[in-house]
């Protein structure tokens, strides 16, 4: 049986929810919003198991030879045999919006896991998103950075020259939610 681990950043948008919503609704163009996706994926096939130590023998796409030594917490590792494909996928994004003056600073920490059932191919995802909201309490119009205060810091950031800064004010609260997700599949072995 095929394990499939889905993945989306449309969660992102969702997790975003929470934090962003504490803020009046403003016009786009006056309130300016920034994402930005990055996907790695690596595929190898299954050379060997060894069940004794828990060794898994992959070769890569490019020819080469990876050993790895799976923990306990990964179950079915019987299930795994040579010929399978193995594909880990790492992904990670950050959503940034820039609002109206709000309320004191927030942070929400979310961690979610999944894996397969016992008896099918090993497989799982593990999601983290961070959502914060941060006030504006400096603007450097030269350097073009923007000086935010959070639940936990103060940090110095700096902005895209295309956002225009003039629109943002002392007092703004910005919106920033960061996501990272990594997923392993396991499919069997093309039949011949």
């Amino acid at each position: 049986m095929k394990t499939i681990v889905y993945l989306a950043l449309a969660g992102l948008s969702l997790a975003a929810a929470p934090v962003l919503a504490q803020q009046p609704s403003a016009p786009a163009q006056d309130h300016p919003a920034a994402g930005a996706v990055a996907t790695a994926t690596v595929r190898a096939t299954v050379e060997a198991v060894d069940l004794k130590t828990r060794e898994v023998t992959l070769r890569r796409e490019d020819g080469e030879i990876v050993n790895l030594v799976v923990g306990e917490e990964a179950r079915n590792l019987a299930q795994v045999a040579k010929g399978d494909i193995v594909t880990a996928t790492y992904q990670v994004g950050m959503v940034v919006a820039l609002g109206p003056p709000g309320k004191e600073p927030v942070r929400v920490d979310d961690t979610q896991a999944a894996r397969t059932a016992a008896g099918q191919k090993p497989g799982g995802a593990i999601q983290q998103t961070v959502a914060v909201t941060a006030t504006v309490v400096g603007i450097d119009m030269a350097t073009h950075t923007v000086i935010l205060k959070g639940p936990k810091r103060t940090v110095d950031l700096p902005v895209a020259k295309d956002i225009d800064l003039t629109k943002v004010k002392v007092g703004d609260q910005v919106g920033v939610v960061y996501q990272e997700s990594f997923a392993l599949t396991v499919e069997p072995a093309k039949k011949q």
